[in-house]
């Protein structure tokens, strides 16, 4: 019942926050309060979690396991370095994907994806992985917040909750976590390179080439802002498009392998 109690946490915690912000609230007890809640949120959803991804000697990395624990990630990264409005606001987005995941922790039946006797290479390319996706998931976020703010002042619609951080310093936050998450994803993608032993009977081509393509399209976006000074929606748009590749490529295949056709990374049935 962990998990439900994580799942009951994470919904007081979004009516908090949303019922805070829809009443423009200035006080400082209902945002404490909302932080407290989610905090015991996240300790359930780890408890939980361990109990779902750790057994003795091996590991279940099957697709339930790791978007519980990406979620958890992207909840922890989120209160760690996002300025405090812009963190505000993500909550409202990242909380309902912790409820879904939490809940699926619980009544999920999916395949076990064992790992056994992990290598250092094989841990870093896990953990990097794991990494990248957090940091680029938030950015894919703020790309959404900064798109939808943007869309607000070309139509001269003054809504209190997006305008609460400019546009310059929303973008700012996405390009540094950005750089943060690319080089976190090369690493993942180099260590990968070298400690597996068989693309094709592992199932990993299409994989990598995703992997690979949304790393070119992050590290064009980077280069353009520092050497072009790319912004707005030119931005945004390669962000999301990023952010698909790179779903499509880990959820998206562990998808089609796990609930599809029943398999593991490894081959295995």
């Amino acid at each position: 019942m962990i998990s439900i109690i994580a799942s009951i946490c994470y919904s007081l915690a979004w009516i908090i926050q949303a019922r805070t912000h829809a009443a423009e609230n200035n006080t400082r007890w209902p945002d404490r309060l909302s932080v407290l809640i989610a905090g015991v949120a996240v300790i359930c959803h780890l408890l939980a979690l361990g109990n779902h991804l750790f057994l003795p000697n091996s590991m279940d990395v099957n697709i339930v396991n790791l978007l519980a624990l990406l979620t958890v990630l992207i909840v922890i990264f989120n209160w760690l370095i996002a300025r405090r409005q812009a963190q505000e606001l993500l909550e409202l987005a990242i909380y309902p994907i912790a409820i879904v995941s939490t809940l699926l922790l619980e009544y999920a039946d999916a395949t076990p994806v064992w790992l056994n006797d992990l290598t250092a290479l094989a841990a870093t390319h896990i953990v990097s992985s794991l990494l990248a996706y957090a940091l680029l998931s938030i950015c894919a976020l703020i790309a959404i917040q900064i798109a939808a703010q943007d869309a607000m002042l070309r139509r001269h619609q003054a809504v209190w909750l997006l305008q609460r951080i400019p546009l310059t310093a929303l973008e700012s936050l996405l390009f540094r976590l950005m750089s943060i998450g690319v080089l976190l994803l090369t690493v993942s993608l180099l260590s990968g390179i070298w400690f597996i032993d068989s693309w094709f009977a592992q199932h990993l081509v299409h994989k990598t080439i995703l992997s690979l393509l949304s790393w070119l399209v992050f590290s064009i976006l980077l280069f353009g802002r520092w050497r072009l000074g790319w912004r707005g929606l030119l931005a945004v748009r390669l962000t999301l498009a990023g952010m698909a590749l790179l779903l499509l490529a880990y959820f998206g295949s562990k998808w089609v392998l796990e609930i599809v056709l029943e398999r593991s990374w490894s081959g295995s049935k």
